[in-house]
This record gives C-alpha cells, sequence and structure tokens, in this order.
C-alpha cells in the first residue's frame, strides 16, 4: 500500500480533524496508569502545531454507548496531554453537535488544538450514520487518521469522515503499518499468541481467528476462568462469564480441530479479595476454595508458558494474564514478559505485543522496550494480520 502521507500539504491555517486513541487506563481511583497512546500520537500533533493548521481531536475513552457519560469525558486525558505535548492554546469542548463546534473552531488560533469531546457520546458514531458525518465534515478542511487501534471499526470517526474529506495517514499510523509489514512478511513458525483479559465476550472473533493462524494458543487472565468452569472445575468466586462457559467449550473443541494446543492454567494465584493479601494462596486448579477468587496464574503455569515460548519463532500478545494493576498479581504477566524480551534480544523470537492494557502492564515493568514491536492495537492488529482490509485504511491508500 502506497499511503497518503501528509508530507506535502500545506496545513496553515487549515482545520484538520485528527482521528488520534486516546482510550488509556485508568485504576480505580481515576489515576492514569499508562500514557503510552498520547506518546505515540505525539509525532503527528507535534507536526501539525508546528504546520499552523487548527487540529480537532477525535477520540472516544470507554463504552458510553451513545449518551453522556461524565466519568468517560475526555477532560480526564487533559492533564496528562498537556504534560506531554507543548502547544499554546488547548480549546476544550463541551459535548455538543458539530454545528457549535463548526463555529467554535473558526476563532481558534493556527497552531491550536480543539478536543471535541467523546466522540461515542454520539448515538451516532457506531451507527456510521452519513448525516452525522456530514456536519462534521463541515468543520474541516482534512481528516487525518492516526489511529490504528480502531481502524478496524466502520465508524463516523474512523471511515464515515472519510466520504466527504480528503483523507490522509497521520505520522504514527504511517510508522506503525511500515513495521508492521516489515515484520509480517517475514512471520516465523511456530507461533504462539498469548491472549489475556476478563472476558471471551470481547474477544470471541479474536480467539476463533486465532485458532487458525497459530500452534500455540495461551489464554490467561479472567477469561481463562470460564474455559476451566467448561472443563468442569469450580472457581469459587472468581470472574466468570456463565453466558460464555458453551462458547468456551466449542473453543476448546476447534482448537483439537485446528490441531492448536490450547494452553489453560494448571494452577492459579488466588485471595478472599484484593485487599485481603493475607490470604494469598496458590493452589492446583482442582483445589479452588469456594469463598476466594483467582486473580493470577501460578508458577507452574508460568513455567509452561516460557517453556513453550522457548520452542516458537514468533510471539504475539493482546491482554494481561494477571490483575497487572496491584501487586503481587502481576506477577504472571511480568515473569512471561520478561522471559518474551530475553528471548527477543538474544534473537530466538520474534515479538509483537498490541492492546492497550497489554502495554500498559508491561510499561508498569519497564518490559516493553525489550520487545520486537509494540503497538496499541488489539482487535485490528490481528485483523490486520489476517489481510483484511480494514474499513480505517480504505481511504488511505494513493491510488483512491
Amino acid at each position: 500500500m502506497i499511503l497518503k502521507t501528509i508530507d506535502d500539504l500545506n496545513l496553515e491555517g487549515k482545520k484538520v480533524l485528527l482521528r488520534c486513541d486516546f482510550n488509556i487506563p485508568f485504576d480505580l481511583q481515576g489515576k492514569v496508569l499508562d500514557s503510552t497512546k498520547i506518546n505515540r500520537h505525539k509525532i503527528t500533533i507535534d507536526e501539525l502545531i508546528q504546520k499552523g493548521s487548527k487540529t480537532i481531536i477525535l477520540s472516544h475513552l470507554g463504552r458510553p454507548k451513545g449518551s453522556f457519560q461524565d466519568k468517560l469525558s475526555l477532560n480526564k486525558v487533559l492533564k496528562v496531554f498537556a504534560e506531554k505535548i507543548k502547544v499554546s492554546e488547548v480549546t476544550v469542548m463541551p459535548f455538543c453537535k458539530p454545528n457549535i463546534l463548526k463555529t467554535v473552531i473558526n476563532d481558534v488560533s493556527n497552531g491550536s488544538i480543539t478536543f471535541m469531546e467523546n466522540i461515542r457520546f454520539h448515538p451516532e458514531e457506531e451507527k456510521n450514520d452519513s448525516d452525522f458525518a456530514k456536519q462534521l465534515a463541515e468543520c474541516a478542511d482534512y481528516f487525518i487518521n492516526d489511529a490504528f487501534s480502531v481502524s478496524h471499526r466502520r465508524h463516523v470517526s474512523t471511515y464515515g469522515l472519510s466520504k466527504y474529506l480528503p483523507t490522509f495517514v497521520g505520522r504514527y499510523l504511517e510508522i506503525e503499518l511500515k513495521i508492521l509489514d516489515k515484520i509480517f512478511n517475514n512471520l516465523n513458525k511456530p507461533v504462539m499468541a498469548i491472549i489475556g483479559g476478563a472476558k471471551i465476550s470481547t474477544k470471541i472473533t479474536l480467539l476463533h481467528n486465532l485458532l487458525k493462524k497459530v500452534d500455540k494458543l495461551v489464554v490467561g487472565g479472567a477469561m481463562a476462568n470460564t474455559f476451566l468452569v467448561a472443563q468442569g472445575y469450580n472457581l469459587g468466586k472468581s470472574l466468570v462469564e456463565e453466558g460464555k462457559v458453551d462458547l468456551a467449550k466449542k473453543i476448546i473443541d476447534q482448537a483439537k480441530e485446528e490441531n492448536c494446543e490450547l494452553i489453560l492454567p494448571d494452577d492459579l494465584v488466588i485471595a478472599k479479595s484484593i485487599n485481603e493479601l493475607s490470604s494469598i494462596e496458590s493452589i492446583d486448579i482442582k483445589d479452588m476454595k469456594k469463598d476466594f477468587s483467582a486473580f493470577d496464574l501460578g508458577n507452574r503455569t508460568i513455567e509452561k508458558i516460557s517453556n513453550e515460548m522457548a520452542s516458537c519463532r514468533t510471539i504475539f500478545w493482546n491482554g494481561p494474564l494477571g490483575l497487572y494493576e496491584q501487586a503481587p498479581f502481576d506477577n504472571s504477566t511480568n515473569v512471561i514478559g520478561r522471559t518474551a524480551a530475553i528471548l527477543t534480544k538474544s534473537k530466538l523470537i520474534t515479538s509483537v505485543i498490541g492492546g492497550g492494557d497489554t502495554v500498559a502492564a508491561l510499561n508498569k515493568s519497564d518490559l516493553t522496550g525489550g520487545f520486537s514491536f509494540v503497538s496499541i492495537a488489539g482487535g485490528a492488529l490481528v485483523e490486520w494480520l489476517e489481510g483484511k482490509v480494514l474499513p480505517g485504511l480504505e481511504f488511505l491508500s494513493s491510488h483512491k
């Protein structure tokens, strides 16, 4: 793909809608856990400021499902944004219709940044509503997509705007696509995928697709609990998606059909609650206690995953393996992360991390520098690797 870059654009005084991904993780107290996503977009934002454009940042935060929620306001990211991006003028728009944004953007200075409130507060966004796309497009001269992580979504801010505005690739997205293309045109087998996180429901398609593509599939995080219940184990008070147990059984069966080795926990680290650290135990999966919950993988499982990893040539990782936000439940993520980093630096494997929470978890232990490539994209990365044409990339090639 020959990309439509911003190399030759005269952006002085031009209004630019810039799609970023500022869906950054927060702890339970509302503190930003990781600012990698903001750092990645800095190269694009700095250039737009330097070129004198009037930049309107579009992003989502969380899953507001088309309604205003104060707790998911982009105001939450502004302090960290201001620390990372040096700009003389930042305007923060309240939740409003595009016509208000259009009026405001005419009065801001060249080289300024204007935040449109969480784009997913608008129900039209995820419906890819054409009228909403037209109204938003009237606010700008150009649309620049810099968010690979949401480019698999056919939404207004990733796809719909491109029908009504000249569309270009942002600098970070340009870099990411070039690096990924280089890595995955030279993919070496065996391939291992490590998938963590809380819910099967958010990664159903990912799991099904990976079974056809990889030689070994590791399932960790709270998601693994549902698989263990599907195998007949009692998981006490652990987080389990009861409605997805049958689906987990199907995925287990599919792994056998696809000749993909499915690696599930043999032992777990459990506690009565995350606040009762004195109750922590490491137990075999068959010995789960009814008043306890699982919060991390046990040492035997960690060793098994590490050994299997050493027999592979390529590793793809999406999702933390335990409750990484709180020690000591970050142990499996950290130990396996260190193993992957060592194998990578020894040139024994090529390793790619995908997904904001995974990056945040490994950043917490200063491990991300040891991987071949660190992408803030999760689902979009997987779909791209499968050869799918992502909606957000359709308008970025120069032959369009």
